[in-house]
């Protein structure tokens, strides 16, 4: 489901329509929705590190990503990625009963140094994410 068509999108503060996916913000949450075909590397995910900064600027939030397209990321690339979001407490990705993506997923999930989840729904993964960084927005008050 994307997030337009869910529950939660009337909760989204920002929406970003990039070249390489949308993205939308909540209050301590980021959706990620890569468009199909697309390579995430160290370049591309510039202006969305940037965005991402700048909205949540050192308070902790989760970051879901809703796989409903194809698309593909090195696993170092990711880990630049988690490493410049210093204050991305979680990370979620959801597979729809696709064997490929949770495959890659799983594989990604180990180079990630920050509690991970696999979700088959975006409610069940961003109340996981929120969950998270609440407790560390409690742990560091």
């Amino acid at each position: 489901m994307r997030t337009v068509d869910s529950p939660l999108y009337q909760d989204v503060l920002e929406t970003h329509h990039l070249t390489i996916g949308d993205f939308y913000f909540f209050k301590n949450l980021i959706v990620a929705e890569v468009k199909e075909g697309v390579h995430l590397d160290t370049s591309n995910t510039k202006t969305l590190i940037k965005i991402t900064k700048s909205f949540f600027k050192n308070r902790p939030f989760g970051h879901v990503t809703n796989r409903i397209n194809q698309y593909s990321v090195s696993p170092l690339d990711l880990v630049h990625y988690s490493n410049q979001l210093e204050n991305a407490v979680s990370f979620s990705s959801i597979v729809y009963n696709n064997h490929f993506d949770e495959m890659n997923v799983k594989i990604e999930q180990h180079f990630l140094k920050k509690p991970f989840y696999i979700a088959n729904n975006l409610a069940d993964a961003a109340n996981w994410a929120k969950e998270k960084a609440q407790n560390m927005f409690t742990i560091s008050a």
